[in-house]
């Protein structure tokens, strides 16, 4: 069994989300591939556990279940790490089976700053969006093998790290919320962000300006 484990905020979700998930499934020949969206502990999510979890239903309700939604991180008590979801999916498949831990470039950059982030290869291999303009840096140094993504249909359960070629999908998040902050955009079509994820955001009038503030 070869499993994908795609965490994030997703606060919102948008596209570029989906077709890295899509990405890797295909490159990383995944039988299954999982987004788990998180509880941020180094920052505030925006938007709820619940209303973020809606919007991933949302956005990957038409994929036929290429994709799965594991509320694991939500579900668990007290504060969540990536480590603690490595760890349990290493656990709850068998030894043999492929993992992937799938980041993107800004995770990658600022990887040193995650709980035990030095045991996760122990766990797992990881598979890393590369994108222009982010210097790629090993914090490994030398430790893991770092391959390009066609080389992990040969991969072992863990201890590798395969590089995965983002396409330029200029789409973030914060980009997304700040669009969402002002009027007229607010209301108009916005580039990456799902159109029903848009009208759940409209309805539940998330993202507006925080009381007394001008910050997103």
């Amino acid at each position: 069994m070869r499993i994908g484990i795609f965490g994030g905020s997703f606060d919102p979700v948008h596209l570029a989300h989906i077709e890295m998930a899509l990405q890797a499934k295909k490159e990383l020949f995944l039988d299954k591939l999982y987004l788990v969206p998180t509880r941020p502990w180094q920052k505030t999510a925006r938007a709820s556990d619940a209303q973020r979890l809606e919007m991933l239903k949302i956005a990957v309700k038409n994929l036929d279940n290429t994709i799965n939604i594991d509320t694991r991180e939500l579900d668990r008590a007290g504060q969540s790490y990536s480590i603690d979801t490595i760890f349990s999916y290493r656990q709850e498949y068998c030894p043999d089976s492929v993992l992937f831990f799938i980041m993107g470039a800004d995770q990658w950059k600022n990887l040193t700053t995650w709980i035990q982030w030095e045991r996760f290869p122990e766990l797992t291999n990881l598979a890393v969006f590369k994108r222009n303009g982010i210097p790629f840096e090993n914090p490994y140094k030398a430790r893991y093998p770092i391959l390009p993504a066609q080389c992990s249909a040969q991969a072992s359960p863990s201890g590798s790290i395969y590089i995965l070629d983002a396409k330029e999908i200029n789409i973030s998040s914060t980009e997304i919320r700040q669009a969402l902050f002002r009027e007229p955009s607010r209301n108009g079509e916005i580039n990456g962000l799902h159109p029903e994820v848009h009208n759940f955001i409209l309805q539940n009038k998330l993202y507006l300006p925080r009381d007394g503030s001008h910050k997103i």
